[in-house]
């Protein structure tokens, strides 16, 4: 429990495990905050690059897909020298807009920090598009089956 708030259970998704490094840290003595978008997105990278989608993958197949919204919510530090699990989980899309929630947790499994991004699809002529490209689609809709067929008690590791 943080702040009388109940511990939410672990985001479901794709994890990877992240060594914090010294150099990480502020003159306090935690990570500073915007290393926690690193964080994040090294599991969004993760996790897209196993599907063969990478951001050299998007420019060659025609697209860009920047990010237009970040949102960190800070529960507790992070120390140097730990190793923290950062999950990612893409939300099934409706629209030609990529939403992913994330969650930074302790070995031992303390929520530290949750997120969530917002990516739109650009077409080569920087044109918003509103409806997925197939091939992206097809990308996007493995995601979230692969996502679906996780127990609710895994946690899938990728050692980055």
């Amino acid at each position: 429990m943080t702040r009388g708030r109940p511990e939410p259970p672990p985001l479901v998704g794709f994890a990877i495990d992240v060594p914090v490094r010294f150099a990480e840290c502020d003159s306090y003595g935690v990570v500073w905050h915007g290393h926690y978008a690193l964080y994040i997105e090294q599991a969004r990278e993760a996790l897209t690059s196993r599907y063969g989608f990478t951001a050299a993958k998007a420019l060659a197949m025609g697209y860009k897909v920047p990010i237009t919204r970040m949102e960190i919510r800070y529960r507790l530090p992070i120390l140097a020298d730990a190793t923290v699990r950062v999950a990612a989980r893409l939300r099934p899309p409706d629209v030609a807009r990529l939403i992913m929630d994330y969650e930074i947790r302790s070995e031992a499994g303390q929520l530290l920090a949750s997120a969530e991004t917002e990516q739109v699809i650009l077409n080569a002529e920087n044109e918003l598009l509103v409806s997925l490209p197939r091939d992206l689609d097809r990308i996007v809709r493995q995601i979230v089956l692969d996502q679906e067929k996780l127990p609710r008690a895994a946690k899938p590791t990728s050692r980055e």
